[in-house]
């Protein structure tokens, strides 16, 4: 089967747990429990795993996360490789409506809008709804910003009693842990309810 390369987008002040939460789940997601065990008993994961994550910022460079934790990217937009998916988690209202006014990051995203899956986690949403891919779409935020979000964007339903919103091959989530539920939908949605549950069962979560 085909190994997924998922790309997550990062940015000054992004929130950790919005992509370190992804970039977990579809770590650690295996084939099979046989893989599954020796991922949590190796220092380093398989290369045979059915998804390859790694981080993007718009040029390479180091960023500062919310909580004041740096990131090295292991790419820039200029030099990233094809990706399956692309995740853009989420940030205090100011970083996200800063990324969102950035014309050469809304244009990398809108260049991949073909992609299998096109995500947002949380406030990550707004990013998306300014490269005009959400329109006509339901979306998902942050509960706090739900209302905010649909005024700026009338285009747009923004749902805020659902954790996981999928239109065609755009998924959003609502709410900083959203990102867990994302990933382990995207997993469903590859590989099935059984490899997802598994996966969830890995890490301790309630799927």
């Amino acid at each position: 089967m085909k190994r997924r390369k998922v790309g997550i987008l990062l940015y000054d002040f992004v929130d950790i747990l919005d992509f370190t939460g992804p970039a977990e789940v579809l770590s650690l997601t295996s084939y099979n429990k046989a893989d599954q065990m020796i991922n949590l008993y190796k220092k380093h994961l398989l290369p045979t795993n059915p998804f390859e994550v790694f981080t993007i910022t718009e040029l390479g460079k180091r960023i500062r996360t919310h909580s004041g934790v740096k990131i090295e990217p292991d790419f820039s937009i200029a030099d990233a490789p094809e990706m399956d998916i692309i995740i853009i988690p989420g940030g205090p209202l100011r970083a996200v409506q800063s990324v969102a006014k950035n014309q050469k990051v809304k244009g990398w995203i809108i260049k991949h809008k073909d992609i299998e899956y096109l995500c947002s986690v949380c406030t990550g949403a707004y990013i998306l709804a300014a490269t005009g891919l959400l329109d006509g779409k339901e979306t998902a935020t942050h509960h706090l910003t739900t209302k905010d979000l649909q005024e700026k964007n009338p285009n747009i339903q923004v749902l805020s009693d659902r954790k996981v919103v999928h239109t065609h091959n755009l998924i959003s989530s609502g709410g900083v842990s959203s990102g867990i539920n994302m990933a382990l939908y995207l997993v469903e949605q590859i590989l099935g309810k059984a490899t997802a549950e598994r996966t969830a069962k890995t890490i301790e979560y309630v799927y």
